[in-house]
């Protein structure tokens, strides 16, 4: 499988930053020389779509399918790494590398609390429950601030929508990252695209960012796989729906730019750190964040031990060591979130196959069903994304 590294140069980073400068607002990265930024500010309106897991193999995949989404791909760019909702998103939101925001990925563990949390949802990570967010603040730990507020403090009379799903739409996350936009819940597609229609047509006059989030094609990938009937379905759909979105906004001076967090990869093998003896134990607590991105934690009179039963699954792991992971900046630039200290182990495994690892709680044992689907490591499928531009 093709291994892609982050490129900090040309990824979804420098895709806000391209956004941020149309609205005249520095960002620490450089935009996408492949967007013309000139253009987009003389745009009335522009639209920003994330579907959630909307890699390029898809894209690729279901060409003869989504000849309109294709016939206005601009060009891939890449995900930041991890390639995952908690890091990519943030990234998106705030315009920042996961190095300078720390959310690198689904589950963190935070000695503030000692506990393992779910940073997006809030939840705990044994029960899946959402906790109170005043009693476990993890967003005031890790995060930053959001492009919606940047674009504001220079532009106060840009009118900003956050599109996203009904039981999306009041959670922490949410509120706190939509900052100067309106937050406005959509049920399902129809009730999305109709909305959009009249924002753009029935709202007051002036510039307007509507920044829409949609979590699919992501969760549908987990659950029946990347190239199922169910994704393609999804992918032909959003393909009619937008290009009738286009015909029906024609005349009205808007950009449609649609990329995604991050691609998903099917996966075939699943390994439990439990299972396995030698590497059990040598661990000191289990692993984090994700499944295809793990931060060991080891006993130090362990770690040739580690490294010992580490090497059967070097085919389908990359593992650095703490200062090896550093070196490389896989996190990207700037300065460095002070909890990126605390999540980052003695050693880093990083998925180049169709394999992923877990640590299970013993109070809960495994799934029943495993994703069939996941993303967080640095497979061509998961990294590369599309940058879309429809220009109306």
């Amino acid at each position: 499988m093709k291994i892609i590294y982050p490129d900090y140069k040309n990824s979804i980073v420098n895709l806000i930053s391209s956004i941020l400068e149309t609205y005249d607002v520095t960002n620490n990265h450089p935009p996408l020389k492949q967007l013309d930024t000139k253009t987009l500010r003389i745009k009335k309106n522009i639209i920003f779509f994330i579907l959630d897991g909307f890699g390029m193999n898809l894209l690729n995949k279901f060409a003869n399918s989504t000849k309109f989404l294709n016939k206005n791909l601009v060009s891939p760019i890449t995900s930041v790494f991890p390639s995952t909702t908690s890091a990519a998103i943030t990234s998106i939101i705030s315009g920042k590398t996961p190095w300078e925001h720390g959310a690198i990925g689904w589950t963190l563990y935070f000695k503030e609390f000692a506990k393992n949390i779910d940073y997006l949802p809030n939840w705990d990570s044994i029960t899946y429950k959402t906790q109170n967010a005043k009693k476990y603040n993890v967003i005031d730990y890790v995060g930053a601030d959001n492009i919606f507020n940047k674009i504001s403090g220079r532009n106060p009379d840009v009118q900003q929508f956050y599109l996203t799903h009904d039981e999306l739409s009041q959670s922490t996350n949410v509120i706190r990252n939509s900052g100067t936009a309106k937050i406005i819940p959509y049920s399902d597609n129809n009730h999305l695209y109709k909305t959009i229609n009249e924002l753009i047509k029935t709202k007051k006059e002036g510039r307007k960012l509507i920044f829409v989030y949609s979590s699919s094609p992501d969760k549908i990938e987990h659950r029946h796989g990347v190239y199922s009937d169910e994704v393609k379905n999804f992918i032909v759909e959003a393909d009619s729906a937008l290009k009738n979105l286009s015909s029906q906004l024609a005349g009205t001076n808007t950009t449609i730019l649609i990329t995604a967090d991050h691609g998903l990869i099917d996966i075939n093998n699943y390994y439990y750190t439990n299972e396995d003896e030698k590497l059990y134990d040598s661990m000191i607590m289990p692993t984090f964040p994700e499944p295809r991105f793990l931060s060991f934690f080891v006993k130090k009179h362990k770690m040739e031990q580690f490294e010992e039963a580490f090497k059967k699954y070097e085919d389908k792991f990359l593992l650095f060591t703490r200062s090896e992971f550093l070196k490389h900046k896989f996190l990207g630039f700037g300065k460095m979130h002070p909890k990126i200290d605390d999540f980052i182990g003695d050693y880093l495994a990083i998925a180049i196959s169709d394999s992923a690892m877990k640590s299970i709680y013993m109070q809960n044992g495994k799934w029943k069903k495993e994703f069939l689907a996941h993303h967080a490591g640095l497979t061509e499928d998961e990294m590369l994304v599309p940058l879309i531009k429809i220009d109306i």
